[in-house]
């Protein structure tokens, strides 16, 4: 009996409405849809009129129950969310060797023209005046003082291949100097602090195989015993010693004021300053 399409809808309707989805049954059928499709097609372009259309009918009643049937196979569960609908992508124009005449559709390309910021930060800054603290500037260098008045003012007994120490001896104070190199100039100068009662008696050293010479000088506030080599000499590496002389009535002189310093030479330190006290 062939239905018309009002009585068709609604048998489509009453189905659709009293179908009961078998989750098991229906992965069953699709999963045998899928391996069986080609013969399916193959069979159905034999089948007459009336078979073509009541497959169409169970197609529509498929497409009914198996969507809401796969909506909850895939969810597992009535209360989860309906899966997102797939992105649409839509179909390439072929590419032809002619080239298009009509405008792309696409948006316009971002504009090249920089941007204020840009062309600010671009923009060559105004160049600025030196500052007066970088113009360079001469100053007058501070005189160093003769080492015939200089005090050092902290203590330094060694330096390269110069050694040095200050003791006093029987009234008197005395340098040794010690140098593991030739000295080819020295000059050293012993201060004492000038107390009651002093009294100069001269200056010695012990420099076998060069020629010092010794002066005293008597300022207000020390006396200055002088110790310089000839320039034609040298000393060789060893041991030498420099006394300045001296008497005072007190048995045991203060001599935290008295001090020394020795500049000297080699070849290969050319600037050799030692200083020390009498402690």
């Amino acid at each position: 009996m062939r239905l018309s399409d009002d009585d068709l809808r609604a048998a489509l309707r009453a189905e659709a409405a009293a179908h009961q989805p078998d989750r098991d049954a229906m992965l069953s059928r699709i999963t045998m849809a899928a391996t069986s499709a080609p013969v399916t097609r193959r069979r159905a372009a034999r089948r007459g009129p009336r078979v073509r259309m009541a497959a169409a009918a169970t197609a529509v009643v498929a497409l009914f129950a198996g969507g809401g049937f796969a909506n909850w196979a895939l969810a597992g569960s009535d209360d989860a969310a309906p899966p997102a609908p797939a992105p649409v992508v839509s179909p390439t124009a072929e590419t032809t060797g002619e080239p298009s005449t009509e405008p792309s559709a696409a948006s316009p390309s971002p504009s090249l023209s920089p941007s204020p910021s840009l062309s600010r930060s671009l923009s060559p800054s105004p160049a600025l005046p030196p500052s007066p603290s970088l113009s360079p500037s001469r100053k007058p260098s501070a005189a160093t003082p003769a080492p015939t008045t200089a005090q050092p003012r902290d203590t330094r007994v060694e330096q390269g291949p110069l050694w040095s120490d200050g003791s006093v001896v029987d009234g008197s104070s005395v340098v040794t100097l010690k140098t593991t190199e030739q000295l080819t100039s020295l000059d050293v100068v012993i201060r004492v602090a000038r107390t009651e009662g002093l009294a100069v008696r001269g200056a010695t050293k012990q420099t076998p195989g060069g020629s010092v010479t010794t002066s005293v000088t008597e300022e207000a506030d020390a006396v200055l015993y002088r110790f310089v080599l000839s320039s034609a000499d040298a000393l060789e590496p060893g041991t030498y010693t420099f006394t300045a002389k001296y008497t005072h009535p007190a048995e045991n002189r203060d001599a935290g004021g008295d001090t020394y310093r020795a500049r000297a030479a080699t070849a290969s330190s050319p600037a050799l300053d030692v200083y020390g006290d009498f402690y």
